[in-house]
Formats: structure tokens, C-alpha cells, sequence
């Protein structure tokens, strides 16, 4: 019965942060945006940014003080207070009315719009939904739904490949250098990013987890560089959404699977392992 009061109440205590707000503005950069297009090597765009590279931009900074242990901002400043250790970006749907252009200031307002505790397969989960808006030049720019998953450190992840063995044809891995850097573009102080100890003495992960993100925008890539080159699609207004299902390492050999899906279908594409499990599914279409 006590237990369950303290479940109750640490439930209530989560869902009253729904409704929190959050405003960042960004000066929007050029640099950012060409360190991005050389870390993916891509060329620096000329028509504004494309979807999701606005990720690296809007990263509210805090004090080492206000840092959690696994080096993101401590729970119950913005996001809600969730009694779990492990944290996921789980999924993301972004669409783009206008593209950002460098240089031009930008205002991003983030709600906490929803508090969900559920219990899956891993035990119990708190997903935590947050829509961001932004706008350029007084016009709404990007409407983005972001869900956060929080769960507790569970058996210990398997890896797929050893130090030493050969990454399969058609596959490639992630270098740690690739992460670290692009932490550092986006200001994302995860852990499991970038410290190997970290990850497998307290997660008990057999390597540095791949960002999310990271591999949702190579994904992105692929699907509108397959649209351009059948002379599909509207290179100004894209919706591209994502769902992430099972963890890469930076040992993981993927590969990103394209599936064109015409003029009028969404396309779709997905990260796959080479044991064959999807690790993130996503599609894109015109907004």
C-alpha cells in the first residue's frame, strides 16, 4: 500500500510539469550549420537548412551544477521529475513550413505537452511528450513532436560485433570521434555518448550508444536525396517522422535501407542491424 501511494504521488508530481514552457532563441549561426554539413559530409545548403539539422541549434545550456549523473540536465527543471535512469529519445515527428535560414534569428517554444507511465516488456516506462514551435522572422518555421522514454538500467545490452571483427559488406559503424563530435554540435552532454566507462559499468551497455537523432537524420537524407532524384516531392515543406526500436552501438554494423515511395506515398527507410533487427523506422513526405 505505501508503495503504491509513493507511485501515485510520484505520478501526480510528473504529470503536474504538463503545460511547463520553455523559449529559446538562437542567433542561427552559419558555422554551426557548416560544421554539420562536414561532419555528414554534404554540401553547406543553399535554400535554408533541411529538416532536423535544426538540432543543432535552440540547445538550452545549464550550469555543471544543474547536470545529472548521466550528464544531461538534472530531471525537474523543465522535464519532469521520472524515477527512472535510463533515458531515450523514442521518436520524433518534424515538419517543416519554411526552412530556416542561417544567419536569421529564431525562437523556438517548447511545451510539455503529455506525461504517460506505462509498463512494456523492460518493465515500467514514463514517455514524455514535448512539442516545440519555432518561428523566423515572426512566421511559423518548424512544429516538431518530440517523445522522451525514461525506463530503468535493465539487463546488459549484447553486442553485435567485437573490436576486432570485420564489419560485414554493405554495413558501417559509427566512429566514436563521429559522436563525440556531434554531441558537441548539438550540446548533448548524454553520457552514453561519449564516455565508454560510463556506458558499461553503470548501463551496462558494451559500447557508446549511437544518437538518435544522428542516425534519423542520415535517414532523412537518404529519402530526399531518393525524391530528387526521381523529381519527387517538394524540397520546401517536408514531414519527416521517426521511431526508434532498438539500440546501435558504436561495435553495431547498420545499414540504411531506402524504400521509395513514389509521388504521392510516403517515403520510407529504416536503420537495420546486421542481425537483421530494425533499429529505427522513418518516413517522409510533403507537410
Amino acid at each position: 500500500m505505501e508503495n503504491q501511494r509513493m507511485n501515485e504521488a510520484v505520478r501526480a508530481e510528473c504529470e503536474a510539469y504538463v503545460g511547463r514552457e520553455r523559449e529559446v532563441t538562437d542567433s542561427m549561426a552559419p558555422e554551426t550549420a557548416i560544421k554539420l554539413a562536414t561532419l555528414l559530409g554534404r554540401p553547406m545548403p543553399a535554400q535554408g537548412l533541411p529538416p532536423t539539422w535544426h538540432w543543432a541549434y535552440f540547445n538550452h545550456g545549464y550550469p555543471i551544477a544543474d547536470a545529472g549523473e548521466d550528464g544531461h540536465e538534472r530531471l525537474g527543471l523543465f522535464l519532469p521529475p521520472a524515477p527512472f535512469h535510463r533515458r531515450m529519445w523514442a521518436a520524433g515527428d518534424v515538419t517543416v513550413h519554411r526552412p530556416l535560414r542561417p544567419g536569421t534569428p529564431a525562437t523556438r517554444r517548447s511545451i510539455i505537452a503529455a506525461v504517460d507511465f506505462k509498463t512494456g516488456k523492460s518493465g515500467d516506462l514514463c514517455f514524455v511528450t514535448v512539442t516545440h514551435a519555432i518561428t523566423q522572422d515572426g512566421a511559423n518555421a518548424i512544429d516538431e513532436i518530440q517523445t522522451v522514454v525514461y525506463r530503468d538500467r535493465g539487463l546488459a545490452e549484447t553486442a553485435l560485433r567485437g573490436p576486432a571483427d570485420p564489419v560485414p559488406k554493405g554495413y558501417f559503424v559509427h566512429p566514436d570521434m563521429e559522436l563525440y563530435f556531434y554531441s558537441a554540435l548539438t550540446h548533448n552532454g548524454h553520457r552514453i555518448h561519449w564516455d565508454r566507462d560510463f556506458c558499461r559499468t553503470i548501463e551496462g551497455y558494451p559500447g557508446l550508444v549511437v544518437h538518435g537523432p544522428l542516425m534519423a537524420t542520415k535517414l532523412c537524407h537518404g529519402m530526399i536525396d531518393e525524391a530528387e532524384a526521381q523529381g519527387s516531392g517538394d524540397p520546401s515543406a517536408r514531414r519527416f517522422a521517426f521511431r526508434a526500436q532498438a539500440p546501435v552501438f558504436d561495435t553495431t554494423p547498420i545499414r540504411l535501407v531506402m524504400e521509395a515511395g513514389g509521388e504521392e506515398a510516403a517515403s520510407k527507410a529504416r536503420v537495420e542491424r546486421s542481425d537483421g533487427v530494425t533499429a529505427m523506422a522513418a518516413t517522409l513526405s510533403g507537410a
